[in-house]
């Protein structure tokens, strides 16, 4: 029979992660560094070279579990004669020749337990590890009864837990039991570095410390970092001033969620008003708009006009509203959340001290998509992110406040002095002056 040959082969930085001798193995990457792809060719060549019998795969959820398989197992399979290999789709088994890989997610840790493996992957560790029972309850006895190798690959979802813990043991040069890797996208050399670092120039700095360096961080996750030190503002709110200039951010719901009308006085880019509300008509949620417009000096006004807002910014500018429509794509949404959270950090701005707004921004999150491999921003299932959009359409419309610095004025002697010199300068000419200066007299 001929040799069957099959085009599996990891580049450099992940075939060196596989290479290790070490039974367990902690990966830190950031996101499209390969790693996924790299564990199921490291799978496929263990199996088919006989040097595992028994494998587990953990993961988030089953449909990850089925992507998987079917993208990175299959087309190299389907190149073997059919009896060599055979995937149990309910099941979740994948048997390839004397070696079978079960697949299991953890929505449930329980039904993980009670079989014995000499081969381990625990993909996404980042997410599956947070729960200290996985590991220590499940996976750990599983690797008793073998001479078991387990491969912990995955982007960190905050700092400490159990998969931290695992990779500074495998720094540990003492501990040769583990080690411990770094994998970033920059040594994919399937994913163009210029694309990674033109979208890291508008991504929040702990995003990109994250998701692309793969570094433990605390309180990951969140976008807005530092809202309590901004949001400390009377939450009343203030009336506005002659002569200021105000913008509104208005994010439209009628039932479900909530209208948000939030006002920036944008002199000092303070917040002076917020007023959210539903279960309310079209006709009203205009008027209100329209009324706060006029009580800010004729306002301008940040709307999202998607969808129903579209005929709300119509009939808004027929009765002489100023406002300026916002259509939300993913690009623009995008935009708009890393400018609010960048002015946030950076403390550009100042909020009303009100529970719901620290709640929202607080809890809002990102994730980074399966298909595009871009961030996207959301409130978690469950939760409102209708202040958080408000906001950040009224900060859309603001600019940096510039503080001009007067210069000081001089000393009565220094500025006496500068006269005389500038008489001297007109009485004798700039290069005879200068020639005086020069001489061996001068101090």
């Amino acid at each position: 029979m001929p040799a069957i040959q099959l085009a599996i082969q990891n580049y450099p930085k992940q075939q060196e992660i596989f290479n290790s001798p070490a039974r367990i193995i902690s990966i830190k990457k950031g996101r499209r560094a390969g790693f996924t792809k790299g564990a199921a060719n490291n799978t496929l060549l263990v199996a088919l070279t006989g040097q595992k019998k028994k494998g587990l795969w953990v993961d988030t959820v089953n449909s990850n579990i089925e992507r998987y398989v079917e993208r990175f197992f299959i087309p190299h399979l389907k190149k073997l004669p059919e009896h060599m290999w055979k995937w149990q789709k309910q099941q979740k088994v994948l048997h390839i020749m004397d070696f079978y890989m079960d697949f299991r997610s953890v929505d449930n840790p329980e039904n993980i337990e009670g079989f014995g493996y000499d081969y381990m992957i625990l993909n996404e560790a980042g997410i599956i590890l947070k729960d200290r029972y996985l590991w220590q309850n499940a996976i750990r006895p599983m690797m008793w009864d073998s001479d078991c190798q387990v491969f912990i690959g995955g982007t960190p979802k905050g700092g400490g837990g159990e998969f931290e813990e695992l990779y500074r043991r495998g720094l540990d040069p003492l501990q040769t039991d583990f080690a411990s890797f770094e994998l970033l996208p920059f040594d994919n050399p399937y994913v163009p570095d210029e694309v990674i670092r033109e979208d890291m120039k508008s991504m929040p700095q702990r995003v990109i410390d994250q998701e692309i360096y793969g570094n433990f961080l605390e309180d990951t996750g969140v976008v807005f970092r530092g809202v309590r030190d901004i949001a400390i503002l009377d939450p009343k709110g203030k009336d506005r001033e002659e002569g200021h200039l105000y913008v509104i951010g208005a994010d439209l719901a009628k039932h479900e969620d909530f209208t948000v009308i939030t006002v920036y006085d944008r002199t000092n880019n303070e917040q002076v008003m917020q007023m959210r509300f539903n279960q309310l008509e079209w006709p009203f949620i205009r008027s209100k708009i329209k009324e706060v417009s006029k009580r800010y000096n004729n306002a301008l006004v940040m709307l999202d006009s998607t969808g129903v807002g579209s005929p709300i910014y119509d009939d808004l500018s027929r009765e002489g509203v100023p406002v300026e429509p916002i259509t939300f794509t993913s690009t623009i949404k995008k935009q708009l959340i890393e400018k609010l959270a960048n002015w946030i950090e950076l403390k550009q701005c100042k909020m009303l001290k009100i529970d719901e707004t620290i709640q929202e921004l607080s809890q809002f999150t990102y994730d980074i998509s399966e298909k595009t491999d871009r961030v996207y921003y959301g409130a978690p299932p469950g939760f409102h992110d209708d202040v958080v959009i408000a906001h950040a359409l009224a900060i859309w419309g603001l600019h940096p406040v510039i503080i001009r610095v007067q210069p000081k004025e001089e000393a009565v002697i220094a500025s006496d002095f500068r006269e005389k010199v500038q008489a001297m300068e007109q009485e004798h000419g700039e290069n005879e002056y200068g020639e005086y200066e020069d001489n061996d007299y001068a101090y």
